[in-house]
Parts: structure tokens; sequence; C-alpha cells
């Protein structure tokens, strides 16, 4: 009797250390949203749940030599000792493995693990055409079989594999790239049905994570808006791609048919006609035709994530306000409380070959204060592996001093404003301590600004200003 109460405590006491193991290497923190645009996260042994402002990395210039898609495990070894010693990124995109990263840090998963998955299922449509327009009868076919027995088994096997291979890494999802740009330049968009399927069974499996949604690429417009303005006058869309809705004297590029496709709400195009370059539109068309654009792109992809988010760099970098316009489109287009995360160009993609790194990293910080003045909760930077590090290097200290202004993000707003190239934001602790953000982003032009109790009367072209007042 003396031997078996023995070993019953024996092995209640290891069921105990098991499960505090468990509790202590389990890293997965519960996720949700509030009803003023931030992320609130409950941390593993926290009992209640915080706002978390993200600042996130995808690509780490100069230490990942090989790309992502040759494999997890190379990657992520050679973006470990960055990651090791930089605690400046609480986020960071990465492709699942064993390897784990000193820091607290979350991973952001899913994105070449879908893409796969879904190249797979497409390749595999029945009588699909193989031709350089073969994306939209695929993506057509796909909107009809989103609720299919085989596509849900296909979505949750990627699911679960994902899962297994993240382990106890504390995660958030981000399955579709550019999903109304059909995934990173594809040739047409993903329904809006598939991102919601993918939420949808995500979510089934873990009820309190996080999926973030970065909508487009190119916010001039994109086919998603072409088909809205098709299906105005039509029933549904055809089987094959509508050429004669292009209009008259339209050029088909041989090799990018689809191309022309991409159009802005009130249909105007993208690119000049015959080619693969953008057209170049005045500011203030351009302000109308991102805020008009991302409304109507982020209300029918709403059901796709609980963060959104865009990556324009090189409109963004050439007019810094449109940075405040995208953040007031997406809200706009789906609720105030909507959290959102923009991109940003962590290593000069869009940088022009005669300018400084430094002068280069002004326009960022000027942009990225802009768009948290408008109600961004969060800021990743994505960045050019074929670039040397010099941006991303420059950068790391506008990465620091957003830690140091993150207790004053955090605090409540009690007034914003914006008109023109200044924007504004009050930010306020209790009745004794108020804080402005405010910033300029005009390229050249110094503008004046009265605001009660604040003693600072004008800002210089990108300048940002965050002060007690």
């Amino acid at each position: 009797m003396k031997n078996y109460n023995f070993k019953f405590r024996t092995l209640f006491l290891f069921i105990v250390l098991c499960l505090q193991a468990s509790v202590l290497f389990s890293q997965q923190s519960s996720w949700t949203t509030s009803q003023d645009g931030w992320v609130l996260r409950e941390k593993n042994g926290d009992t209640k749940f915080e706002r978390f402002f993200a600042i996130g990395l995808w690509n780490i210039p100069g230490y990942n030599k090989e790309a992502m898609e040759n494999g997890a495990a190379v990657y992520r070894e050679n973006a470990k000792p960055y990651l090791d010693k930089s605690s400046l990124y609480n986020m960071v995109y990465m492709s699942p493995g064993d390897l784990k990263f000193q820091k607290e840090r979350v991973e952001i998963t899913g994105s070449i693990g879908f893409y796969e998955m879904l190249k797979k299922y497409i390749d595999n449509i029945p009588n699909a055409s193989t031709g350089n327009d073969s994306d939209y009868g695929k993506r057509q076919y796909i909107k009809k079989h989103v609720n299919d027995k085989d596509f849900e088994n296909a979505l949750d096997s990627a699911i679960d594999l994902l899962i297994k291979q993240n382990g106890t890494t504390d995660h958030i999802w981000a399955p579709i790239d550019e999903i109304a740009n059909g995934g990173a330049g594809s040739g047409w968009c993903w329904p809006a049905v598939v991102g919601n399927k993918i939420k949808e069974q995500i979510k089934k499996k873990e009820k309190n994570t996080l999926v973030y949604t970065d909508m487009v690429g190119i916010a001039k417009g994109n086919t998603y808006l072409f088909e809205q303005t098709y299906l105005k006058t039509h029933d549904s869309m055809p089987p094959t791609p509508p050429y004669d809705a292009l209009g008259k004297g339209a050029v088909i590029i041989k090799e990018r048919p689809l191309l022309g496709f991409n159009r802005a709400y009130n249909g105007l195009p993208v690119y000049e006609n015959g080619t693969a370059s953008y057209i170049q539109y005045d500011i203030e068309t351009l302000k109308t035709l991102f805020f008009e654009n991302l409304k109507s792109t982020a209300a029918g992809y709403k059901g796709c994530g609980d963060v959104f988010g865009i990556n324009a760099f090189i409109d963004f970098n050439t007019y810094p306000v449109l940075a405040g316009t995208t953040v007031d489109a997406i809200k706009a287009g789906i609720d105030k409380k909507t959290p959102v995360w923009l991109f940003y160009d962590g290593n000069g993609y869009a940088k022009p070959s005669d300018m400084s790194a430094e002068k280069f990293v002004k326009i960022i910080k000027c942009q990225m204060y802009t768009s948290i003045i408008h109600g961004a909760t969060g800021i990743l930077f994505w960045n050019d592996r074929s670039n040397t590090p010099e941006v991303f290097n420059a950068l790391e200290p506008i990465v620091k001093e957003l830690h140091k202004n993150l207790d004053i993000f955090y605090l409540n707003t009690s007034y914003w404003k914006s008109k023109n190239d200044l924007h504004y934001m009050i930010k306020v602790k209790d009745k004794k301590h108020s804080y402005i953000i405010a910033s300029n982003t005009s390229m050249t032009e110094t503008i004046d600004i009265n605001i009660p109790n604040v003693s600072k009367k004008s800002l210089k072209p990108l300048e940002v200003y965050i002060s007690p007042i």
C-alpha cells in the first residue's frame, strides 16, 4: 500500500510538472481586436489583454543569403544571427521550422504554405486553360467551388501542417499576400470567398489567433475592381476573360494579357495601354484613386482578416500623404475600429539611385508617423533581399525611436486632424499630461501650424514632431 501511494504521488507530481512545463514552454498568445482600432494580446500566463503595436519585418537583408523559397531551415538559420541580437522587431514573417529565435517575438506564418497549397489545387483543376491568361478561368472556377469538400480538405491539410511545424512558436497568420492583386503579381485577383474560407478554417483550429490581410501592392487599381464594375451590367463573370470590355483600341500584351484588366473604381487603367508601365497620375487624382479603390477593395475583402494593410512603396515614397489616405480608406471600407498595419519600404526597393539612405529613411519616417496619426497601430517593413543593407541599417535608429514612443502611441486619442500636408493627433494620459504627434507630408514646403498649447509654430518638409503639451 505504501509503495502504491508512493507510485501514485510520483505519477501525480510527474503530471503536474509536465503541465507546468507545457505552460512554461508554450508561447501561444490569445488575440482579439478592440473597438478603437487596436490589436489586443493576452500573453501566455497573463490575465488580461493589452494593446499591441506591431513592428514587423519581412526579409532580413545582409543576413539571409538564400531566398525564403529555397527552404525554411536555410532561411531560419541565416536569419537567426540578426534576430537573436536584435529586439527591434516584435513580429517577423517566417516559414515555420524547428529552429527557435531568442528574444520575445511573434512569427507571421502561412504565406508560403498557402501559396504552395493553392498553386497545387488550381493546377489540378479539370480542363483548365494553360495559356498566359489561365489565372482568370482558374479563379472563376475556385470562386464557384470554394465550399467543395476537396478544397476544404486541402485547406485543412495545409493549416494542420503549418500548426504542426510552428509547434509552440507564438504566431499569427497571413495566408495570401496581396490577395486583391492575385497574390504578389499574379494575373487575376483571388476571390474574396477564398480568403473568407481560409480565415474560417484557421479559426476553427485556432479560435484565438489573428489573421493579417495585405490586400494589394498596387493601389491605383486591381482586377477585383474591374469585376465589380463589370458586374454592374452583367449577371456574372464569363468563363473566359472579357477582352471586349477593355474598350476599342485596347492592346493586349501577349506575355501578360490580363494586365489591362487592372482598373480603378471608376474604370481608369493602372497601366499605359499595351505596356507594363504605370500611368503617372497627379497627386490629387492619386488621393481620390487611393481612397475610393481601397475603400471598395477593403469592403469586398473585409471577411478575409482581422487586421488589414497594403504595400504601395513607389507611390508612398513619392507622396507620403498617401499613407494617411490609405488608413482612412481601409477604415471607411470596413469599420473605424479595424486595425491597420501598413507595409513600408525597409531596404530601398523604390529608392531613387541618386538619393542617400539618410534622405530616404526620412521619407519613410514621415509616412510611418502620418499613418499612426490617421489611426494605424502597426508598422511592417518589407525588405528587398537583392539590395545591400544601407537603407535597412539607416532605418534602425528610426525603429528605436518608435520603441521610445510606444507609451505615447498606447494612450487614448482625444483629437486628430488632417488638412492637406498637415496631420496631427493629441494623445492624453491624464488631466495634466497630453502629447502631440504631428507630421508635414510635403517634400518641399514648410507649413505653419497653429495648435492650442503647442509652442512650435511650423514644420519643415517631412518633419515629424512629438512633444508633451
